[in-house]
């Protein structure tokens, strides 16, 4: 591997059968939220592509760079956050293109309509909504994997109904009504009832998944 080039492989139980694309990364935008899920800045850090799995995504990020100002004066510009959605089953390349933004006036125009496009490998645009991600809450940190599971339940221009329900963790699952307070029968495990709840609560693609990952494994 070339020193400074790294691959970042991002997937939920994902077999090493199933076809990836390469999403290229772009110095002026900053990756905030990946199919409904949080990006660790840390864990991008250096990387130049996101090896992602052929089908649905949803992007939420943010355009940052300097733009000039009148004098010959720089000013560092960051965009309202932007959510992206588009489907990578005909591709293996992804590729970013953002308009001209080099001057303060090309800022205000992108703030007032951002628009950018996602080219394949033989730069042919691929089909994407675009839409800002409103924020709502007031606090000074913002919550982006929360604004936008709001955004994706709204129903709004770019939203993909399989990343509107963020997983709880199990404290969250054994306080609330679940099939949980129930007594298991003495053949049914903890364990077992825990993943027949999770694997209800999934998507037709993730159960697939699951249930691939799941033939691939040795049996105990």
């Amino acid at each position: 591997m070339k020193a400074g080039v790294v691959t970042i492989l991002i997937a939920l139980c994902l077999p090493v059968t199933v076809a990836a694309t390469t999403l290229r990364l772009s110095s002026d935008i900053v990756l905030l939220v990946l199919d409904g899920k949080k990006v660790s800045s840390s864990l991008l850090r250096g990387a130049e592509s996101i090896e992602l799995e052929n089908g649905p995504h949803q992007l939420v990020l943010r355009v940052e760079k300097t733009v000039r100002l009148a004098g010959n004066e720089e000013r560092f510009y960051i965009s309202p956050p932007l959510v992206v959605s588009f489907d990578t089953r005909r591709t293996t390349k992804v590729n970013f293109q953002l308009p001209r933004l080099e001057t303060e006036r090309e800022a205000s125009h992108f703030d007032a309509a951002p628009r950018l496009a996602l080219l394949d490998g033989d730069a042919m645009p691929i089909p994407v909504k675009l839409d800002i991600l409103a924020i709502t809450s007031a606090a000074k940190a913002i919550d982006y994997e929360n604004e936008t599971e709001r955004y994706n339940k709204a129903a709004k221009r770019a939203s993909l109904s399989q990343f509107a329900t963020t997983m709880a963790d199990d404290s969250a699952l054994l306080s609330g009504i679940s099939e949980l307070n129930a007594i298991p029968p003495q053949s049914q495990t903890l364990t077992e009832q825990r993943l027949k709840y999770w694997f209800q609560q999934a998507d037709p693609q993730t159960r697939n998944h699951f249930l691939r990952w799941a033939q691939k494994q040795p049996p105990s």
